[in-house]
């Protein structure tokens, strides 16, 4: 006789069999971590006073400067995919807080170009966190093959989710 008690339901909707369970602590170890991430993101575009677009502006005017580029409000306004009065309220901020400064074109003096007066480094330690040396030394504890596992699964893993149609959400009622 097979009785239907509450307490032997599956967790959520992903059944309840050991691999089941041991996908599900992976998948919570993932949301947790990217969690921490982002808090840890946060504190640091706080500590510079920027935001996402800030620091996506800022990398990529580093990077132009490094190629010997220049960079005018439109080009970082396409690039961001926002408006010219948008850009404006950025590049003012960014002015404002010593990041940047506007100075003509050295081509057309009608137009401007931005530099950025940051250091690279404080760039990309608001913004690539995981090159802190707490994260580095927890890696470099893992072995050759614990990386190439690890690599290949977080891939995979993004490639997944890059699949994902959030119009259609997939259940799997296994169990």
């Amino acid at each position: 006789m097979t009785t239907n008690r509450p307490d032997s339901a599956p967790h959520y909707w992903y059944g309840d069999d050991a691999e089941r369970d041991r996908s599900i602590a992976v998948l919570e170890a993932m949301r947790t971590f990217r969690a921490s991430e982002s808090a840890m993101r946060r504190r640091s575009q706080e500590s510079m006073n920027m935001g996402e677009n800030d620091l996506i502006a800022m990398r990529y005017l580093l990077r132009a400067t490094e190629q010997g580029k220049t960079v005018g409000p439109k080009e970082l306004a396409q690039y961001l995919g926002i408006t010219s009065a948008s850009i404006t309220v950025l590049l003012d901020r960014l002015e404002k807080n010593g990041h940047i400064h506007r100075e003509p074109s050295p081509f057309d003096r009608r137009a401007l170009i931005i530099v950025p007066t940051v250091p690279k480094d404080a760039i990309e330690a608001a913004t690539l966190g995981d090159v802190r040396p707490e994260l580095i030394d927890v890696v470099e504890r893992l072995s050759p093959e614990e990386v190439r596992i690890i690599v290949e699964f977080l891939t995979e893993m993004r490639e997944a989710v890059d699949q994902v149609d959030n119009h259609q959400p997939e259940r799997d009622d296994r169990g």
